[in-house]
């Protein structure tokens, strides 16, 4: 069975190479986020962001604090470091994200909820801020 650590570090490295079919495989059918604006993105609309005209040239997460299991489920909250654009325009910015994770039969992201750090457009840190 693929533990938590490995599926976020595939799920990262999905999201920076654009390769939705990995993203398919690591989504639960019932995947739903919550973006940093307040829209929401179903499982079919977060893999079509890439065809829609998603490009990173950099994306990492870092956890900030202790994964929280509870019952079957995992939540992780992190900062997510990005810079890319979406249809031309840059999206370069730092999120605190929540990952919520169901373990049933095997660790799938079943939710993320993103919010602002810095304002797109600013510069991304490097690293996530301590």
């Amino acid at each position: 069975m693929t533990t938590l650590d490995e599926q976020l570090a595939a799920w990262a490295h999905a999201e920076l190479n654009g390769d939705a079919d990995t993203l398919g495989r690591l989504l639960h059918p019932d995947f739903v986020a919550v973006g940093p604006m307040g829209f929401l993105l179903d499982r079919e609309q977060w893999l079509q962001r890439f065809t829609d005209g998603l490009n990173y040239s950099a994306f990492a997460f870092a956890p900030d604090i202790d994964t929280r299991y509870v019952g079957g489920n995992a939540f992780v909250i992190g900062t997510q470091t990005q810079q890319g654009s979406y249809v031309g325009r840059s999206i370069d910015a730092a999120f605190r994200v929540t990952l919520a994770f169901t373990g049933d039969p095997e660790w799938r992201m079943v939710g993320a909820h993103i919010s602002l750090r810095t304002p797109p457009g600013a510069p991304a840190p490097s690293a996530p801020p301590a």
